[in-house]
């Protein structure tokens, strides 16, 4: 298992640097809050990582606005401290480490997830699909007028998410701290939004299911005039190397696999927002990824491969370097890797971040 450093410097390595005249003091100050308060680090330890972090602010501040920075943010009760660990995990006292779960099989070693038919995000009869391309753009705009407000997550928020989804707090703050996670009321219930420009779509924080206008249980609802093929997109930047993967959930499982390996490339996260998802709908996604390695992780299922073989087709033709990865059986999708016991998990994702031409 990464050490706690470890975690934090993955995980400050994904924050946006400071940069001045555009909130740069602020962001200094969240990324001493996470190191002292979040990971629960002395302001020896997270000297180190934070002066690391440093190099790609501009400007870089001085070792002693650094310290300061720490002091400030250690004595700060407004995050919880040690609110980015996780004491016991997954919840529950399960072991999902060590050679004892090695012989296990992938599913047994999840948290309770019995109503995983409304959580997980491949079957297209469990999630609504984005609004039809056909439908009038005005009218588009008008239904996202009506959304509801959304909100940011609070720290149980967070943690609740975590739970839900068998991962470690970290990645969802980070996703959150980015922009494509917030919480909303749809349905008279409690929801995680996951959010990107004109597509958002809502889970609720209870893992229930939500329902269609007809009353069919539905795990994940597009809200009405959402738009959009693929989100992630406004963390490509200069980024290298693309993991793609299906589901817009998959976001926040992607990211949580990125920031449990050491890897050498800059990464980012691409997610469909279904298995119907088409570069069609997106053209200009296609020249941004130029240049870029994209690797693909589809869903075990039918959808999942036809689109798989469709984004490869798509990305080649435009001459992107484009490969595929399919899951280890009996996993479904990265979700289920991610509940593996570590000694059958890690070689998995090091091999997806590890990558080679």
């Amino acid at each position: 298992m990464k050490s706690t450093t470890d975690r934090a410097s993955a995980y400050l390595a994904r924050m946006p640097a400071s940069i001045s005249g555009q909130g740069g003091d602020a962001a200094a100050f969240r990324a001493a809050l996470a190191l002292v308060r979040g990971f629960d680090l002395s302001e020896q330890e997270a000297l180190p990582l934070l002066s690391h972090w440093n190099k790609d602010c501009r400007p870089p501040w001085r070792e002693n606005d650094l310290r300061h920075k720490l002091r400030c943010a250690a004595r700060s009760t407004d995050v919880p401290a040690g609110c980015l660990l996780e004491a016991e995990w997954p919840p529950g006292g399960q072991n999902t480490h060590g050679a004892k779960g090695k012989d296990k099989p992938c599913r047994s070693n999840k948290p309770d997830r019995s109503n995983r038919s409304h959580q997980t995000h491949s079957s297209s009869q469990n999630a609504e699909e984005p609004q039809s391309p056909q439908t009038p753009a005005e009218d588009r705009a008008w239904l996202r007028e009506k959304w509801p407000e959304f909100h940011p997550l609070t720290h149980a928020d967070i943690r609740t998410v975590a739970e839900l989804r068998g991962i470690y707090p970290d990645a969802v703050d980070l996703a959150h701290r980015h922009g494509f996670l917030r919480v909303a009321e749809v349905q008279a219930q409690r929801c995680l939004i996951i959010q990107e420009d004109t597509f958002a779509q809502a889970r609720r924080l209870d893992g229930q299911p939500l329902v269609k206008a007809d009353g069919t249980p539905i795990k994940a609802r597009n809200l009405p005039g959402s738009q959009g093929a693929f989100i992630g997109q406004s963390w490509l930047g200069k980024t290298t190397h693309v993991l793609l993967v299906e589901g817009a959930i998959g976001l926040i499982e992607g990211l949580a696999a990125m920031l449990r390996v050491d890897t050498p490339h800059a990464w980012s996260i691409l997610a469909a927002t279904s298995a119907s998802s088409r570069f069609a709908r997106d053209a200009g996604l296609l020249e941004r990824l130029r240049g870029r390695e994209v690797y693909i992780i589809p869903d075990a299922d039918e959808p999942g491969m036809n689109a798989a073989s469709s984004w490869l087709a798509d990305l080649q033709a435009a001459g992107v370097y484009a490969i595929a990865h399919l899951m280890p059986k009996p996993c479904k999708d990265l979700g289920d890797v991610l509940h593996l016991p570590e000694a059958e998990r890690q070689p998995i994702l090091d091999g997806l971040f590890f990558t080679r031409k």
